[in-house]
């Protein structure tokens, strides 16, 4: 039997802050450091990330830690990175360990992931079926954060906002179709042909797309966590908004059964507004369009005191309304702006 070589990628540009920590968690992994390897697919950075790369390839090699091989992405995006990486594994490599610059693991990740990967495939297997890949939790970053960071955190784990999808909090195991930070086997990702450098961002929905339509499996579990450095401030939720509704519509033009009306929710409680503001319509004596809006601010307010309770942050209750409004408003004009526009999306992290 091949033993398990599995090699972590990390596509970088201008991860100067973060990046040390990423490298040193995988530097401390429980998994044996001879079987494993790690690809930084570097896009050009000029903040000092790879200086820093460079010193923890140093401080790998005197402990016998597993080996650091910086790559170049001239291209910059991820996807272009995932390739470069893929056409560089050794031939002993037998799984891809999905990474960013700006995530960091404990000590047993690796180890508890692939132990559980190797489970899941057995069993799948008595039925005759194929395990492509396992993803894993994102919890909440361990970083000292101001109050829009707060926000940010908790909006994004709310059903609201992506609460649904990589921030999803979850337990147990799940068969899935959106596996975050995913360990794959490398033969499903060759046999996928790799990324595609089409989608700039959600590439690695487009690829799952295409490995559950050619018949194989993945799932997501908690048997270990990452944590991940996320936005801190409003133009920074601005773009990230924009930026997936872009996407997001590229995403839908190849595989519109992806698409989920909750998507779309905005759009329609605006039409919806609108088109009974035109009525004129009354109900009880007032207008029938303040329906929809109140509905929606009913729904919002009750969210925030739920996220101000379960993260015992009074803020949330005005804060929590205002960054899904703003998500809400910037991912619906970016699936009209991805509909309309064959360009790019405006430059967010490209890494």
């Amino acid at each position: 039997m091949v033993e398990p070589f599995v090699v972590t990628v990390i596509p970088t540009f201008q991860e100067g802050e973060f990046i040390e920590r990423c490298l040193r968690s995988l530097l401390e992994q429980t998994w044996p450091s001879e079987r494993h390897l790690i690809h930084v697919v570097d896009g050009g950075s000029s903040d000092g990330t790879r200086e820093i790369v460079a010193e923890m390839q140093k401080k790998s090699k005197q402990n016998d830690g597993p080996e650091i091989i910086l790559l170049d992405n001239p291209d910059k995006y991820v996807p272009h990175a995932r390739n470069i990486s893929l056409s560089q594994l050794p031939d002993e490599v037998t799984h891809i360990f999905e990474m960013i610059g700006h995530v960091w693991l404990p000590s047993q990740h690796i180890e508890a992931r692939m132990n559980e990967f190797d489970e899941i495939e057995s069993k799948l297997a008595i039925d005759g079926k194929k395990l492509a890949g396992v993803g894993t939790l994102v919890k909440e970053s361990d970083q000292p954060l101001k109050l829009v960071g707060r926000w940010v955190e908790a909006s994004l784990q709310n059903p609201l906002a992506s609460g649904r999808g990589q921030f999803a909090q979850f337990s147990g195991l799940q068969e899935t179709i959106i596996p975050p930070f995913t360990i794959y086997r490398r033969d499903a990702i060759e046999a996928a042909e790799g990324w595609n450098t089409d989608f700039i961002t959600t590439q690695d929905s487009e690829l799952n797309m295409r490995l559950v339509n050619d018949g194989w499996s993945l799932f997501r579990s908690d048997s270990s966590y990452c944590r991940m450095a996320k936005r801190t401030s409003i133009s920074g939720w601005l773009r990230f908004g924009h930026r997936y509704g872009f996407w997001r519509t590229k995403h839908l033009l190849k595989t519109p059964e992806r698409a989920s009306i909750l998507e779309f929710l905005p759009w329609i409680g605006l039409l919806a507004t609108l088109g009974l503001c035109w009525s004129g319509t009354e109900l009880l004596g007032y207008p029938t369009w303040q329906i929809p809006v109140v509905a929606y601010l009913i729904v919002l307010i009750l969210h925030s005191i739920l996220e101000a309770i379960s993260h015992s942050q009074i803020s949330l209750i005005i804060g929590l309304p205002i960054m899904l409004i703003l998500l809400h408003i910037t991912f619906s004009l970016g699936l009209l702006d991805g509909l309309l526009r064959r360009g790019r999306a405006p430059k967010d992290r490209i890494s």
